[in-house]
């Protein structure tokens, strides 16, 4: 429900509620995630939905807690009641301690740790859930028109020859063409084979890729032989008598530690065995090819490797960015396309949780479980096939359980407590020896984290928890070591825990060939060459995070901004407390400010510089036509009122003092349905004011309280438009735009005063001549109704006073707008000087009569073309043409048609809306590229645009509350830009679209920080 609020503002019933306070904030940012309609009241659903998400509640107590909440028995929860219930204590009173922690991460702000990962989870399966929902309503047509399609395409794909094709091919014949000049994987795969494909990549890399079938043909097998041989969660094994078992920690893409250990310790064989502990992918560039080389050994001999599943082989994981911790999506799409990944995902679906080595070790890739008596087949009854990871917010104990194990750390306290990760828990020394002693095991192996000491290995819990990570200088910048461990059959349960440092996937097989004395001492000088490089490539990858997160929070911060006048320019703790707050208390903040050069000498940093310095832009000129129609749009919708000189400017210039601040502007534009959203309203407001300050800091005036004339905010929102139509408006004719230049340049020639009286004697004329005296009657009438106080509409003043209020009132001549609004001011008294009628609208005749008084126009000659009347009603018309062409002309109308495209600013504020809305879809890449992948059924990377719609708006209802992301008009604007035709039907390349972001530094001309 929309209520009107007064001043004419329409205004949902939670912004009418909320707090003045800052104090409060906290308070009401939760209120409004329960408030999901934003009614400014939590319905007892929102409440069950929300509370259920925490993952901390039964549904008796969710009621239970409602109950309590809703003081008046109303059915729902106002602002006021929330408020008592929470600042009483009530709320966590009866709750339990988990219940309550969990409670109070609610009411805190969001945090820019792995947490997030949990929160971002839980929104993506709700975005898929929501999708599905909205495609059960699909249409029978709908549905039919889809279903020819894919026939149609089938058709397409089919081939004389497919009576024979269809036939099945031989294993060692996947049909691979000559023109593949690749390795050659012998089918069935061999050890050998195996051995070969090794081999391969420790050469190339990922330069020389092995065939898709190839790809297909091991995934595949790999998931079906995997599935039937370890068919439960967790795996028995034995060491190989004689023999060993040879654990290898996180490896994540690494394959220069994978080449390295399988080089230096044997490959697998079924006497010298491999437990691969989990997270081989995401992070590094070669996920996809360590996971090639171990399915091919597995196939080789099912006996020889056993794999693990850990945190990241997992399909949320694999969609983050690879420096958010993923990367595994983008490296398979990049490498061998959407259907690729999906198999990959099927292989993750079958790997193990957990082995029992000997019935005496107990190996996972995380840690122990919250469950206070956990045994082995509790553990094996888990269903581990059904999903790579089960809900982070999930309720299920099992679930829970299965999270805990890819998921936990342990900690040197006693006890069980929270992990800061947002899933799974830190376990003390007393659960791990009282999981050790009720299951009667020794010890337990583990991975999961980079030890803290740079070591590859950790011993804890008085060596009965022992951590193994194999990736060597992690993630290129981590400067640790790699380790495995090793079970002999002869000395166990004794282990050999082996370090290693490895080189550079280009320099290895130089390595190798060196032998064992190439290798002596190679691990410590390995790592202190490595040093220094990994220093700064460690300070680099900080500063990117940092300009990323800056970014993705940049609406909010320039909400914040406005909302609390702020001001420009911050003491550079202020500035250090917002990051903190906003984006990442972790960060080096005020060493990044020194780094970047924001500190000037009075240790204040110019946000606004600060904010606009990196830019989220797409290489789409697609994407660029979008927004071009987005900022004319916006233009247009404020043009469309065709509302009269006085009504304009009273709209900015509520107390009638020929300036406005920066709350003043947001409040009128937020009155209006101008197809923006409130972060968008409060970008535009901060870029416009941006300027003012600069300007007013530059005179020494109060930045934080600037004020901007009425005329020169309206020519700088002009300007905005103009830029999106390319300079003069759509469909000007040469003549019109050449006219339009020169007669603006002599008007700002021509001295104010002989230019204005010019004019008025000319619209007297015009009054006397057309108007007569009912015009003039009109206007006395007019006159002694505003003296009375009967209207609250000023009258006008004439154009000298004008001229003089608009240019002088509030700050001398000398003052930081003097000159901008000199001309300005000069724009609007012209203009009041042409409206001879008094109405604030000009008709053409008005506009050209007063065009034809301007001294030395009648001398002028466009393109050879003496500028007659007839040719200055031509201009005229042009000029109606920009809105309603209804014979009148508006003020914004005739701004546009004057105002130079050059003014200082206007270049930052017609990029403003752009950058706002490129923004809101970074910050949602993720999301909308897993719901395009999701509607993306046959893996084209191509998804129907009206799917691609329903992915938007499933964005703007599920992830972007209490506040929609983005208007349905831009969500329209956008899909008509991106869709192309195929085969009939509408598509968007959606692959090609979320890998167009690309980060640029506008302070060193455009260069790219980073690519998507």
């Amino acid at each position: 429900p929309r209520v009107r609020a007064e001043g004419g503002s329409a205004m949902s019933g939670s912004e009418q509620l909320a707090p003045s306070n800052p104090k409060e904030k906290a308070l009401w940012d939760a209120f409004q995630k329960f408030d999901v309609n934003n009614d400014g009241k939590i319905q007892q659903d929102e409440f069950q939905k929300l509370m259920k998400s925490l993952g901390s509640f039964s549904a008796k107590e969710i009621s239970r807690l409602f109950k309590e909440a809703d003081s008046d028995s109303s059915g729902t929860v106002d602002w006021r009641e929330f408020i008592k219930w929470i600042c009483s204590g009530a709320a966590t009173k009866t709750m339990s301690a988990d219940s309550a922690a969990s409670f109070a991460r609610l009411l805190t702000r969001e945090t820019r740790d792995e947490a997030c990962f949990a929160e971002q989870t839980a929104g993506n399966k709700q975005l898929i859930a929501h999708l599905k929902e909205t495609h059960q309503d699909k249409s029978e047509a709908e549905k039919a028109r889809d279903l020819k399609r894919k026939q149609l395409q089938a058709k397409k794909k089919a081939t004389p020859a497919e009576p024979q094709a269809a036939a099945k091919v031989p294993e060692n014949n996947l049909d691979i063409g000559d023109a593949y000049t690749g390795f050659r994987l012998p089918l069935p795969v061999t050890p050998e084979g195996a051995r070969g494909l090794l081999q391969h990549y420790l050469m190339n890399g990922d330069s020389d890729p092995l065939h898709p079938k190839y790809v297909n043909y091991l995934t595949t097998q790999f998931t079906q032989l995997y599935r039937a041989r370890h068919p439960k969660p967790v795996v028995y094994t034995d060491t190989p008598k004689p023999g060993r078992i040879i654990v290898v920690g996180d490896t994540h893409g690494q394959l220069a530690d994978v080449c390295h250990i399988l080089y230096h310790l044997g490959t697998p064989t079924s006497q010298n065995k491999f437990l691969f502990n989990g997270d081989m992918v995401d992070r590094g560039a070669y996920g996809v090819e360590v996971l090639l080389i171990l399915f091919a050994f597995f196939l080789s001999d099912s006996e020889c490797i056993i794999i693990h599943r850990g945190n990241h082989e997992n399909e949320d994981m694999n969609a983050l960015d690879a420096d958010a911790g993923g990367g595994f999506v983008d490296e398979v799409m990049r490498k061998y396309g959407l259907m690729a990944y999906r198999r990959f995902v099927s292989a993750f679906k079958v790997l193990s949780l957990c082995s029992v080595v000997e019935k005496e070790i107990f190996v996972v890739h995380g840690g122990l479980s919250r469950v206070a008596s956990m045994s082995i087949d509790y553990l094996n009854s888990i269903d581990h096939t059904e999903v790579t990871a089960p809900h982070p917010m999930a309720v299920d104990i099992k679930d829970q359980v299965f999270s805990d194990l890819v998921w936990s750390d342990p900690t040197d306290q006693n006890g069980k407590f929270k992990s800061d990760r947002g899933i799974g828990i830190k376990f003390g020394q007393d659960i791990t020896t009282k999981f050790c002693m009720q299951n009667r095991l020794r010890f337990v192996i583990r991975s999961h984290q980079v030890p803290e000491d740079g070591r590859g290995y950790m011993k804890q819990h008085e060596g009965r928890c022992v951590t193994i990570f194999s990736a060597s200088n992690y993630c290129g910048d981590g400067g640790n070591y790699g380790a495995v461990l090793v079970l002999d059959s002869q000395h166990f349960p004794k282990y050999e825990i082996i370090e290693h440092y490895a080189v550079p996937l280009e320099d290895m097989p130089k390595m190798l060939k060196m032998g064992n004395g190439g290798v002596t001492g190679a691990k410590e000088k390995q790592k202190a060459v490595s040093e220094l490089a990994t220093t700064a490539k460690r300070w680099e990858r900080e500063l990117e995070k940092m300009i990323i997160g800056v970014i993705e929070r940049k609406p909010a911060l320039w909400a914040h901004l406005v909302d609390m006048s702020l001001g420009n320019t911050l003491m550079i703790n202020d500035w250090r407390d917002l990051m903190s707050e906003f984006i990442e208390g972790n960060h080096p903040w005020p060493d990044g400010a020194k780094h970047w050069g924001l500190v000037d000498p009075q240790g204040k940093i110019d946000v606004g510089r600060f904010l606009g310095r990196w830019v989220v832009n797409m290489e789409s000129d697609k994407y660029s036509s979008f927004l071009n129609s987005a900022v004319k749009h916006v233009y247009e919708a404020v043009v469309g009122l065709d509302m009269d000189l006085n009504k304009t400017l009273a709209l900015f210039d509520a107390d009638g003092d020929g300036t406005v601040d920066v709350k003043e502007v947001r409040q009128v534009l937020g009155m209006f349905d101008l197809g923006l959203t409130s972060s968008q309203l409060d970008r535009l407001t901060g870029q416009i004011f941006r300027q003012a300050s600069k300007v007013a800091r530059d005179n020494g005036d109060n930045e934080a309280h600037v004020r901007m004339n009425v005329q020169e905010f309206l020519g700088h929102f002009t300007v905005v438009y103009k830029q999106a139509s390319g300079g003069a408006g759509p469909e000007l004719s040469d003549f019109a735009k050449e006219a339009l230049n020169a007669i603006g340049g002599l008007m700002m020639r021509t001295p104010a005063d002989q230019l204005i009286s010019d004019m008025e004697k000319a619209a007297v004329k015009i009054q006397k001549c057309f108007r007569g005296v009912s015009v003039r009657k009109d206007q006395k009438d007019q006159k002694n109704k505003d003296e009375e106080g009967g209207d609250k509409v000023k009258t006008p003043r004439t154009s000298q006073q004008t001229l003089a209020a608009a240019g002088g009132a509030r700050r001398s001549s000398t003052g930081p707008f003097a000159s901008m609004s000199q001309q300005a001011s000069k724009m609007v008294a012209v203009f009041r000087a042409m409206d001879a009628s008094g109405d604030g609208i000009l008709q053409t005749d008005e506009f050209v009569r007063g065009l034809s008084a301007i001294p030395g126009i009648h001398e002028m000659e466009v393109k050879g073309q003496a500028l007659t009347e007839d040719k200055l009603m031509e201009v005229a018309q042009a000029i109606d043409s920009f809105g309603n062409a209804n014979g009148t002309i508006n003020y914004l109308e005739f701004l546009q048609a004057f105002e130079s495209i050059e003014k200082e600013g206007s270049s930052d504020l017609a990029n403003t809306l752009g950058e706002d809305i490129t923004t809101v879809l970074f910050r949602h890449r993720l999301a909308i590229r897993m719901g395009c992948q999701y509607l993306d059924e046959e893996g084209t990377g191509k998804v129907r645009a009206e799917d691609f719609s329903t992915v938007l708006n499933g964005v703007n209802s599920v992830l972007a509350r209490p506040e929609r992301a983005l208007t349905t008009t831009q969500i329209s604007l956008l899909v008509d830009a991106l869709k192309e035709e195929v085969e009939g039907d509408d598509f968007v390349d959606h692959d090609a679209f979320l890998r167009a972001f690309v980060i640029l530094d506008t302070e060193q001309n455009r260069a790219v920080v980073k690519r998507f």
